[in-house]
């Protein structure tokens, strides 16, 4: 079974925010989340998880980008490292 790590969504999330959503920020993510910027950078690093943080990414099209299938083990366990 394939795990899906917080270190793997975050770079995900973290490279569809730079090449993706040119000129939005880890700044502008935690004003619309109501966290610190320090968060959203943790997040991307993978370091914690933040399901308000992962939501933003989908609710701003992570999964048109690369659908929710073609994630690396994708219906395996969600674990952190």
């Amino acid at each position: 079974m394939n795990i899906l790590t917080s270190s793997y969504i975050g770079a995900m999330c973290s490279e569809y925010r730079r090449y993706h959503l040119k000129g939005v920020t880890q700044q502008n993510i935690a004003d619309d989340c109501g966290v610190s910027r320090e968060a959203v950078s943790k997040f991307e690093r993978g370091t914690i998880c933040n399901g308000v943080i992962f939501m933003w990414y989908i609710k701003n099209g992570i999964f048109e980008w690369v659908p929710i299938e073609r994630w690396q083990g994708w219906g395996g366990a969600i674990a952190n490292e």
